[in-house]
């Protein structure tokens, strides 16, 4: 494995922390605390991924744009720096903030070559903060963003610290890190700095005390934090695993590594909780070492997926040092290992308590939809001049993935009003308030899955327009289902197939669609079918108003294709990813049937599986086979050699309830459960 040297350097530096006979043993907390002190301040110091939160940089709120020698050089004579906007007050990226991380930098460079004028620097920095104080509007900067930086820098700095740096630490620092009744990420961002700080004073009992607070909050449950999906919440019901669910494994990670092999030590339960939500959570949201856009939420930036990508493949070699019995579990789609070289990694994955599914088929192709209802809140929009546009990213977005290609930082250019996978008006202004504080009043919006195939589904209510929706997804394909779709006017009313970048010919045959490797068959003759491609001129500012040089004008050559609803209430159409133009000329059908696609029944059959979604309680044939339901509900009946053989069913409803089932004249009841896994698919034995 060819690993860059920094990486290099995390494992020889891990190595010694994990191992034993790397510090003296000792019972005494005055010995454990200063070897967990210098092995912090050890990290703090080194060149690796791990000195600076991650969370931080992954959305280039913090920027780097020299080294040390060249802050050094370009530093002012009062400790400040030209380039920084002192009085800036952007929210998420805070330009004052950058000063602090430079300090950082500037004790690496001073340990690392004893030069003076490293350190000097480093305190005019400091002083130059105190002096002035610095305070942001967004309260998460100054409760944990500059005690974060702050602290790190003096445990960087350790005996070298004078008077008023320690002072400004005990007498303000110390004073804000109290968040208000924080919870998951924000709660361990508040118990990091208290360690910090803990370490800073060589105080034992304190820091014990953070580190028992972090491991209880590792736990699953439908609170803030990991899911029992896997999937991550903060703010309320509300999925985040892209950003505070990284950032919390980023956290964790730095702790359990600083206190390995002591009295601390994370319990292996904790540890495992940790691992599990990596291992069964975040992987399955990479495809070719990119995050997926929903995935992300709020924090869209030029090259954000691919930055995520490789921050959790470092946590993952991080792990493996944990745990070495994970093997083909530690594989990220993107990443070579030769020692995984015959690990595969392929299947459906439901985030049932985040209206998300993915279905996943390393190095060929990923597909994932996005939803939300009455019980899963919308991504943020418009939350610290991020996601500007997002209003309706919500609302099935569908994004189909063969290259990687297609969507790499097409935030930026996309018409937010035609994502692919939505209903929607096109003379909706996805900036306008009624867009950005509405939701989805439909009640019916869940998901099945089997571990291998699946489904979701919603009833649509927004804006005045209604739909029921359902995606499928089963032998390599997404099939798309929508009936029932009105409007107080139809004219401009589409549902978009695809909108992604532009690469290599479109071509048309009859009743399908070929580009980029992928294949979009339309069902229905009759369908408004239209394609077009246009080259669109943008910036990121437009969607991320955080004042960085990423806002520059950007653009790209995008296709978009779509289904016009002037003159049908339905639509139908399958997209087939990892195709070549001569396998969909050879194959212009794919073996789907299509057995309902109505307000109240959307279901389809294919030879190893029926997938039915009962908006209501109803009945369908499949082959000469009846399948029943007393109840709205979902199911995935498997079958082999034209017999169901295996039956998964959920309840989108979440309340308890008991579903009776008829299939093929074999009666069963299901209990289903109204606790934490409400909402979860469950295997029915016929």
């Amino acid at each position: 494995m060819n690993l860059p040297n920094k990486l290099i350097k995390v494992f020889i530096l891990f190595g010694c922390l994990f191992a034993e006979t790397c510090y003296a043993q000792t019972n005494e907390p005055a010995a454990w605390i200063k070897q967990i002190h210098n092995r912090c301040r050890q990290m703090l110091l080194s060149d690796q991924t791990y000195a600076t939160e991650r969370g931080f940089i992954l959305t280039d709120d913090i920027k780097y744009n020299t080294n040390a020698a060249g802050y050094l050089k370009a530093q002012s004579a009062d400790g400040s720096w030209p380039d920084i906007n002192y009085k800036d007050q952007t929210r998420g990226s805070w330009k004052p903030s950058w000063h602090l991380y430079r300090v950082l930098l500037l004790n690496r460079a001073y340990f690392k070559t004893h030069n003076q004028a490293y350190l000097a620097a480093a305190h005019k920095a400091l002083h130059f903060w105190i002096r002035n104080d610095f305070h942001c509007e967004n309260w998460w900067h100054n409760n944990i963003n500059v005690p974060f930086a702050y602290s790190s820098a003096m445990l960087q700095i350790g005996d070298k610290a004078d008077w008023q740096e320690m002072n400004y630490l005990n007498n303000v620092v110390t004073t804000r890190i109290p968040v208000h009744n924080p919870t998951g990420q924000n709660l361990i961002w508040q118990l990091d700095n208290e360690a910090r700080v803990a370490l800073i004073h060589n105080d034992y009992k304190a820091f014990a005390k953070a580190i028992a607070g972090m491991q209880d909050v590792i736990t699953i449950s439908t609170k803030e934090g990991i899911q029992p999906d896997y999937s991550f919440h903060q703010h309320g019901p509300m999925m985040q695993v892209g950003n505070y669910g990284l950032s919390f494994v980023n956290s964790l990670l730095f702790w359990m590594s600083v206190t390995a092999h002591t009295p601390l030590a994370f319990e292996q339960p904790r540890q495992q909780i940790v691992f599990d939500y990596c291992t069964e959570g975040l992987r399955w949201l990479i495809y070719k070492k990119e995050m997926d856009i929903p995935a992300i939420g709020r924090q869209l930036r030029i090259n954000t997926g691919l930055k995520r990508g490789e921050n959790l493949h470092e946590l993952f070699e991080l792990i493996k040092s944990f745990d070495k019995t994970l093997s083909c579990k530690t594989v990220i789609d993107g990443f070579a290992d030769k020692n995984q070289s015959t690990c595969t990694m392929a299947g459906n994955k439901g985030f049932w308590a985040s209206d998300y599914m993915v279905q996943l088929k390393k190095d060929h192709y990923m597909m994932s939809v996005k939803m939300h209802g009455p019980f899963v809140s919308r991504l943020e929009v418009a939350t610290n001049a991020e996601n500007l546009k997002g209003a309706f990213i919500n609302d099935g977005l569908t994004l189909v993935q063969s290259s990687r290609k297609e969507y790499t930082n097409i935030p930026a250019v996309w018409n937010w009003t035609m994502l692919p996978g939505t209903t929607c008006d096109t003379t909706i202004d996805p900036g306008s308030k009624a867009a950005l504080t509405s939701g989805n009043k439909g009640t019916f919006v869940g998901q099945v899955s089997d571990g291998h195939i699946g489904a979701c589904a919603m009833a649509y209510e927004r804006l005045n327009i209604k739909a029921h929706k359902s995606y499928f997804m089963v032998n390599d394909m997404l099939v798309a289902l929508g009936a029932g779709i009105t409007s107080p006017d139809n004219k401009n009313l589409v549902t978009t197939v695809d909108q992604s970048f532009h690469s290599g010919p479109i071509v048309k045959g009859n009743g399908w669609l070929w580009h980029d490797n992928k294949g979009y068959y339309f069902i229905d003759k009759d369908e408004q079918v239209k394609t077009r491609s246009e080259y669109r001129h943008s910036d990121w500012a437009g969607i991320n108003r955080n004042g960085t040089e990423n806002d520059a004008p950007v653009s790209g050559l995008v296709t978009t294709t779509y289904i016009g609803h002037n003159q049908n209430d339905s639509y139908a159409y399958i997209i087939k990813p990892d195709i070549s133009l001569k396998q969909i000329k050879a194959k212009p059908a794919p073996d789907v049937k299509i057995l309902a696609n109505a307000s109240d029944l959307q279901a389809i059959s294919t030879a190893t599986a029926v997938i039915a979604v009962f908006y209501e309680p109803g009945s369908l044939n499949a082959s000469g086979t009846t399948i029943a339901s007393n109840k709205p509900c979902m199911l995935i009946c498997e079958k082999n050699k034209g017999k169901i053989t295996g039956v998964w069913v959920s309840n989108p409803g979440r309340k308890k309830t008991s579903i009776e089932l008829n299939i093929g004249g074999v009666k069963q009841t299901i209990n289903m459960a109204d606790d934490d896994m409400a909402g979860a698919s469950v295997s029915v034995m016929l």
